[in-house]
């Protein structure tokens, strides 16, 4: 009896001992598996914020956390593509790409997709139907960067009065009889031109374009620029010298001059027409907080919607580190600016963000400022986000460039406006751009 429990005995040791090391084995080999964050896809409802994320659910967001991944549940996160030419191009510069890569998922060309780079005069001149010829090597480049690193692009922007050349508008393309196309012509010229544009990136770089700034600017209250439309909108007609740039501006709004106030919606109607069914169609304009000028804004926006060829409008809050009040109620504050085109149940979209610092300078009290810009901004933008239970659809948010001192036009640098300096250092106001963000996603962990 004593023999045959001790070899009970010996045998439970022995299960034990062999279960011990069993369990040892495993937590070894587990230890030894390489560490994976979870890859997920989000997808916003009324979707233009989609992104796809290298955080896991359950990790907390930090400083060193990409921008694109903190706000992946809120809104795609964009840089512009700066430059004046090709071999200017933001994302020629080794640091300024490598910023781009892997910190945001959207991008815009500042330039470089706009009529005066695309349109080309001679081939236009030689053309057999007389319509006019694009050519893509400005805007090639990038749509193919954006291809190969899985970025978005917002188009920008199809029709402007500005930065689009005046031999667009004559009877045979020729300036110098001064004898203007009629409205008919211009039509075509104006269709064929958004169609070689938008089927050009649909077929070479499909799903790369994921918005359009289809007519920019055109909304105008300033005395003696504008006519009042049949809508009761005010609708630019002739551009005064625009001190703030340096670069020509146009003096007249051609598109107005020859097809009349109805261009604004034809352009819609064909971009309507030529993009792919997931693309999103924008008007985008500044000073979109101003009171007499959101007014007009929202009823053109208004009248587009209901003939259901406008997705969205694009918001360019290229201002100061003083002015415009952000968020209070008042009028002419950005929140009440989100708050009344919410209203209209379609997208919006941060364009052309950047807080400048007139002088450029690094004072450390005033880049302290235009950090507490960026950053009332963003929390601003997270608590107005459908997201975050707030009234607004924003889909996407783009610092209108990327590093200081580098130049949007070829005659003007700019100085002291975005979240990296000239050394692609990220400056304090990068960090007040991010930490609504962090606070929002760990605070809901």
């Amino acid at each position: 009896m004593k023999e045959k429990k001790g070899i009970i005995i010996t045998v439970a040791v022995a299960v034990i001992v062999l279960g011990v090391l069993a369990y040892a084995l495993a937590s070894r080999q587990k230890a030894n598996e390489p560490k994976t964050t979870g890859n997920r896809e989000t997808v916003k409802t009324t979707e233009t914020a989609v992104s796809e994320s290298a955080v896991s659910p359950a990790a907390v967001v930090t400083e060193e956390t990409p921008a694109k991944d903190i706000y992946k549940d809120y809104f795609l996160v964009g840089a512009a593509i700066n430059g004046s030419d090709i071999d200017t191009m933001a994302i020629k510069h080794k640091g300024m790409a490598k910023i781009l890569k892997e910190n945001f998922n959207s991008t815009t060309l500042s330039n470089l997709m706009k009529p005066d780079y695309l349109l080309d005069e001679k081939a236009t001149k030689k053309s057999k139907d007389g319509m006019p010829v694009c050519k893509f090597d400005t805007c090639d480049p990038a749509l193919k960067f954006c291809q190969e690193n899985g970025i978005k692009m917002r188009g920008h922007t199809l029709i402007w009065h500005n930065q689009t050349p005046s031999w667009l508008f004559y009877k045979n393309y020729d300036v110098k009889s001064g004898k203007l196309a009629d409205a008919k012509t211009m039509a075509k010229r104006m269709e064929s031109y958004i169609k070689q544009v938008i089927t050009h990136c649909q077929k070479k770089y499909p799903g790369v374009v994921y918005a359009w700034d289809v007519v920019n600017e055109c909304v105008c209250t300033d005395a003696g620029s504008y006519i009042e439309t049949k809508g009761g909108w005010k609708l630019r007609a002739d551009t005064k010298k625009d001190n703030d740039f340096t670069h020509e501006q146009a003096v007249q709004n051609y598109w107005y001059t020859t097809m009349g106030e109805n261009y604004v919606e034809k352009a819609f109607s064909f971009a309507r027409k030529y993009a792919d069914d997931d693309v999103k169609l924008f008007y985008n304009d500044y000073n979109v907080f101003m009171e007499e000028k959101m007014d007009n804004i929202y009823k053109m926006v208004e009248q587009l919607k209901e003939k259901g060829l406008i997705d969205g409008i694009g918001l360019q809050p290229t201002v100061g580190i003083d002015w415009p009040e952000l968020d209070s109620a008042n009028d002419g504050s950005f929140r009440k600016c989100l708050e009344t085109y919410a209203k209209l149940g379609l997208e919006l979209q941060v364009t052309e963000l950047n807080f400048r610092i007139e002088d450029g300078t690094t004072d450390e009290e005033l880049l302290q400022r235009q950090s507490d810009r960026y950053e009332e901004m963003m929390r601003l933008l997270v608590e107005e986000d459908t997201q975050s239970g707030g009234p607004c659809n924003i889909t996407s948010v783009t610092v209108f460039g990327i590093c200081d001192d580098y130049p949007l036009y070829g005659d003007d640098f700019r100085q002291n406006l975005y979240l990296y300096d000239k050394n692609c250092q990220p400056k304090p106001c990068y960090y007040g751009f991010i930490k609504p963000g962090i606070e929002a996603v760990n605070n809901k962990k």
